[in-house]
């Protein structure tokens, strides 16, 4: 294997939904015919994050070997799937979106919970089954997996964590990483459409701020460590260093956002004035026309991404 981390996109959902199908989950045949639509809309609006494990060694179509989303929710959905819920939250989503009910927090919505008492973050829509991976092949696997999550979700504040893990593997993962056990449905008996097999017994874990900090060696503590962001880039300059974070040129920018060479100069030019602002230590100082300029603005690009690798929440929505 030859595994990579990275955030899922639209172009993923093909693939994304051959291995949820494989786990063999009791949708409704209108909810699975309205999954693919109502990932895509998630995506494509920031609703919903996708991170995804691929095999590079593999075909293309067929690398993606692990796949999981996760979504900002209200706290009475939260409520509601730590009691009494549906058994499968996937499933669950896909009955309120078909109801025009969707529990999940529109862009707006998620920047002003950022900014203030936090978010309900819920992990669902997972595939394949872990069962076929064995020995060092789990262990690389799941590593990976834990890399694409962080890519995905770090750099939000988070105030509760709640997921819904398939079969005796995935739940033990969830625990030793610091879950705690929120609801058990085939303790409570069958579930509410009669079908549950023992392979997919399904539960919901959770975990909060509050049992985090009791609690600070696990692998979920450190989804509650938020550091607010100090320079406010606005929606257009978070999406152009979104896309330079991936390596891409000034050319290949000016391709990707639909922009003149000339706007993603000016852009960036607006990006080093604002971290001078807050910070004028972190970037060296520009440098003048035929004294190096080129080199000094390269390394000012390399320096400011250096920096936003360690601190995603800058690149994160946030009412300023």
């Amino acid at each position: 294997m030859n595994l990579m981390a990275r955030e899922g996109t639209v172009s993923d959902i093909p693939a994304w939904q051959a291995l949820h199908q494989s786990l063999g989950l009791p949708y409704p045949e209108a909810s699975w015919r309205i999954l693919p639509q109502m990932w895509r809309e998630l995506l494509s609006t920031g609703r919903l994050k996708l991170f995804v494990v691929e095999n590079r060694i593999k075909s293309a179509g067929s690398r993606i070997v692990s796949c999981c989303a996760a979504m900002f929710v209200t706290a009475e959905f939260c409520a509601e799937a730590r009691s009494t819920g549906a058994p499968f939250l996937g499933i669950e989503f896909t009955r309120r979106y078909l109801s025009g009910d969707l529990p999940v927090l529109t862009r707006t919505e998620i920047a002003d919970a950022n900014a203030t008492d936090g978010l309900n973050l819920v992990v669902c829509f997972e595939g394949p089954e872990r069962s076929g991976l064995l020995g060092e092949h789990y262990l690389a696997v799941h590593d990976k997996r834990s890399e694409a999550f962080d890519l995905a979700i770090a750099g939000y504040r988070v105030k509760e964590f709640l997921a819904n893990p398939l079969g005796e593997q995935a739940y033990q993962e969830m625990r030793d990483a610091g879950a705690h056990l929120r609801c058990d449905y085939a303790i409570m008996g069958p579930t509410t459409n009669g079908y549950c097999p023992s392979r997919l017994r399904p539960r919901v874990v959770g975990l909060t701020k509050e049992e985090a900090e009791a609690h600070p060696g696990s692998y979920l503590a450190a989804l509650f460590v938020h550091t607010p962001p100090r320079f406010h880039f606005s929606g257009s300059q978070q999406k152009l260093l979104q896309y330079a974070l991936t390596g891409e040129t000034c050319e290949d920018l000016a391709m990707s956002l639909s922009l003149s060479p000339w706007t993603v100069k000016k852009r960036w030019h607006a990006i080093y004035g604002r971290v001078t602002e807050a910070d004028s230590e972190l970037l060296p100082p520009p440098g003048r026309n035929g004294d190096g300029a080129h080199g000094r603005g390269a390394e000012r690009r390399r320096r400011l991404l250096g920096y936003l690798r360690q601190h995603p929440e800058e690149l994160r929505p946030f009412d300023r």
